[in-house]
């Protein structure tokens, strides 16, 4: 079968057009899934249970992977959900998640596992932020909705705090910023 020069000009369109509205029809999902992902849905407040809490801190030693100091993240997870509308839901939606796939992994809740198996249930969120192919992209958008949120205003919140705190002590420092320290060293000579 010989192709004349207007059949394959007309191939050429076709193909042409259908490539562009493919890749319309992609920036605007993605764009979509951006703008829809990263607004948290509003909500009552409420007070934290101690196994969210649990699930939280877990999380945040899971994502940080150096040491921290628990307390604080406790308090700033407990003041979030008591005092902004939607994170008692976010909170307990993410528990829910970590759970449930740390329980179909290893048959323990998430708190309990080890830091290994906690890092690899949270890779999910990596996944959903930077989906690497098409099948990513396609679960991302039917299956991990939520990850997105969880992405941002869990575990991207939990960087941002460790940023603010154990980090500066990770460096050296005797304690992060707006917490008194030295005064001791200052006030007595070395020796």
């Amino acid at each position: 079968m010989t192709l004349s020069r207007r059949r394959v000009l007309g191939i050429g369109v076709v193909l042409s057009a259908a490539a562009a509205s493919w890749g319309a029809s992609r920036a605007l999902r993605v764009a979509d899934r951006q703008r829809m992902a990263l607004v948290l849905p509003d909500g009552p407040t409420g007070v934290l249970q101690a196994p969210v809490v649990d699930a939280l801190v877990a999380a945040a030693e899971g994502v940080v992977g150096y040491p921290i100091e628990p307390s604080h993240y406790t308090e700033y997870y407990r003041w979030r959900a008591e005092h902004l509308r939607g994170y008692e839901a976010l909170y307990n939606g993410f528990r829910g998640a970590v759970d449930r796939d740390a329980r179909r992994l290893a048959g323990r809740t998430f708190a309990e596992c080890a830091p290994a198996l906690r890092r690899r249930i949270l890779a999910r969120a990596a996944r959903v932020r930077d989906p690497r192919g098409v099948w990513d992209t396609l679960r991302a958008d039917l299956f991990d909705r939520p990850w997105a949120l969880y992405d941002r205003y869990v575990l991207g919140e939990t960087l941002a705090l460790f940023a603010r705190t154990d980090a500066w002590a990770l460096i050296g420092y005797d304690g992060w910023p707006g917490i008194p320290r030295g005064l001791d060293r200052y006030l007595h000579a070395p020796g």
